[in-house]
């Protein structure tokens, strides 16, 4: 199972019920949780605000580090294997893949979703789990004249993706996604979508907020909300 979120701050009043769902879908009373920050470059405050949480929720939690400590394969497997839950952060996507190739995460990723863990993430750890998201990379890295772009992900959820859709910067996509052949999912801020048994649904921590499934035909561009 997949549980990817569209954004909203990680918190008790943003993502609160969509995080409780994610523990419960261990199915684990004391579920081994492991936070994977490469996307935030290992930012030690956001590892406190995601343990203390879903600490909070009853989970053992570990951090998978990968920017900031020297690290073996052996290692990272070893934490991937031992996680019930793993989820990962938000921040740069295009560093954050260009990291987990060097480490073979990515193949340890996909492993880990056979094997039938229970995955999650929150913007850039939602675009990793589809064929392509729409990133701000260049924007985070304060490149001159940045633009987002499409950075690849490890395509386990065969979709294109832009997170955050509801926000101003993200006004774009629907021009930015013509005449793509692939279909995109765009999430809304406190909104995840839930990848299992190759079928899409909704959850929500707000109400007033969707995923949509976006496409391209003859007629031009087709929207429709998911449920």
């Amino acid at each position: 199972m997949i549980i990817a979120i569209g954004g909203g701050e990680v918190s008790q009043n943003q993502t609160y019920e969509i995080d409780k769902f994610i523990v419960g879908s261990s199915k684990k009373e004391n579920p081994n949780f492991l936070f994977i920050p490469t996307a935030s470059k290992d930012a030690e405050p956001y590892i406190k605000t995601i343990s203390k949480l879903y600490e909070g929720l009853g989970c053992k939690t570990d951090t998978l580090y990968l920017s900031t400590i020297e690290v073996n394969k052996e290692e990272i497997n070893q934490k991937i294997e031992k996680a019930d839950i793993i989820y990962v952060g938000g921040g740069n996507t295009a560093y954050m893949m260009e990291v987990w190739k060097q480490y073979s995460v990515d193949k340890a990723l996909i492993k880990a979703y056979t094997s039938g863990k229970v995955l999650a993430g929150l913007s850039a750890g939602s675009i990793c789990w589809f064929i392509a998201g729409h990133s701000d990379s260049e924007f985070i890295e304060d490149v001159e004249s940045p633009k987002h772009k499409w950075v690849n992900g490890l395509g386990i959820i065969p979709y294109l993706h832009c997170p955050h859709y509801d926000e101003p910067e993200r006004a774009g996509f629907d021009e930015f996604f013509t005449g793509q052949v692939t279909d995109a999912i765009a999430i809304e801020n406190q909104v995840a979508v839930v990848w299992e048994n190759n079928e899409l649904k909704v959850i929500k921590a707000n109400n007033r907020k969707n995923a949509y499934r976006l496409s391209w035909s003859d007629t031009g561009l087709n929207k429709e909300v998911l449920y």
